[in-house]
């Protein structure tokens, strides 16, 4: 039964990806982004945007080099989205039981909230993979009777790997040892010196973003200031707000939600040190973020991850009928989202990737520069720089695409 609750979990988790991938759905905004800065990499030109992650920009690397379309540049994407999904079911089996991690797997492909996702060129959930895989071994290791073994040391690398992926990590790495520190005093006070090697291991592996940061803005933790101000939310806690007040259903999908509100409920009478500390983290990696960005389901996916844990743990006893035929159910329900999604966002956006087909013809490879909204999509889709007022620059045609029409301001 379980080993059939993983299957086809994984299976509907890789149709998701592959329709996602082979609809060839135009970029999003932040996938734009990564493509351009990834383009100016391969380029030797300078980089533009100092708070996108190194990480990321490997990411995006391979899919530039390999033609920049949108299937080239969401293949390490799909891969990367089936290590998260692999992370998810580890965390779930080491501090649970075989059985919750199959049931994980399977309800979080049914899932829109992650299966939208899962193809994407997007950060979050490759660092989410980090952080879980990182999490799984401190929380199974310092409440070892015995103490920490020297595999402790391997969440210094997934650590690392979650920072370089999104430097928003910061907030739940923060969380996570902090949790780790109290709860597993215990175990590090028995064995130190394994701990001690993984924070020296994961300062270590900080060093390099240290130096890069201190030669582009003058300053060691610049970067990380550029980071966080982006996105500006509109008032302080703007992001625990809308967190607390969105409708869960729309943004996780309708069989999640009741799974992650038993989970958020689990704390009740939850006891297991392990499944204790990792609610803690869940829910204060969720409020750290909230407070200090704007919000969305994809920001927090490491604590949802940890939430539908407990919350699958919690129900394990419910009918296997029930759970089935509401996945089913749930599964149609996403796979409809998905292509309705993948066929009104070129919809929605189809002013802009007209405009930007119209100017690239146009263009025909002369030095232009183009005016607009949807930045990073018209310079990516048009090969002409995205710029808020005109140059002015001898000989460059400069496009103006507004909401009605493109208007070409010859040079």
């Amino acid at each position: 039964m379980e080993r059939s609750v993983f299957a086809a979990g994984l299976l509907a988790w890789l149709v998701a990806a592959l329709v996602t991938c082979l609809w060839g759905a135009p970029l999003g905004h932040d996938e734009a982004q990564y493509a351009l800065a990834a383009s100016d990499l391969l380029g030797g030109r300078p980089l533009r945007w100092n708070y996108l992650s190194q990480g990321m920009l490997a990411v995006a690397v391979p899919g530039v080099a390999a033609g920049g379309s949108e299937l080239a540049l969401r293949v390490v994407p799909l891969i990367l989205g089936v290590a998260f999904l692999l992370a998810a079911a580890n965390l779930a089996r080491r501090v649970t039981t075989p059985s919750t991690a199959a049931w994980l797997v399977a309800i979080m492909a049914a899932s829109i909230g992650f299966a939208k996702r899962n193809a994407e060129l997007l950060s979050d959930m490759p660092a989410a993979a980090g952080l879980l895989a990182g999490a799984t071994v401190l929380v199974t290791e310092l409440t070892r009777t015995e103490g920490p073994r020297w595999r402790t040391v391997l969440a210094a690398p997934a650590f690392a790997a979650a920072f370089y992926l999104r430097y928003g990590s910061v907030v739940p790495i923060a969380v996570i040892a902090v949790v780790a520190l109290v709860a597993g005093w215990p175990g590090i006070v028995r064995r130190p010196l394994p701990v001690l090697a993984t924070v020296a291991a994961f300062a270590l592996l900080f060093v390099p973003h240290l130096l890069v940061a201190r030669e582009l803005t003058g300053a060691p933790l610049g970067i990380l200031r550029q980071s966080s101000a982006m996105p500006v939310g509109r008032y302080p806690g703007v992001g625990l707000f809308t967190y607390v007040t969105s409708n869960p259903f729309t943004w996780y999908g309708v069989i999640t939600t009741p799974v992650l509100l038993v989970g958020i409920a689990s704390i009740v009478r939850v006891r297991e040190r392990r499944l204790v500390m990792l609610w803690v983290m869940a829910i204060a990696s969720i409020v750290g973020l909230g407070v200090t960005s704007i919000a969305q389901p994809r920001y927090i996916y490491f604590s949802l991850v940890i939430l539908l844990v407990l919350g699958i743990e919690t129900l394990k006893h419910t009918s296997a009928r029930i759970a089935i035929a509401a996945l089913g159910a749930s599964y149609l329900a996403t796979f409809a989202v998905i292509v309705v999604g993948l066929h009104q966002r070129p919809a929605r956006m189809q002013h802009t990737f007209a405009a930007a087909a119209w100017i690239r013809a146009d263009a025909a490879g002369r030095p232009c520069e183009v005016i607009g909204r949807h930045t990073t999509q018209l310079e990516w889709y048009s090969g002409c720089p995205a710029v808020l007022t005109r140059a002015g620059t001898s000989g460059m045609r400069t496009y103006v695409v507004s909401d009605a029409d493109v208007q070409l301001r010859a040079p």
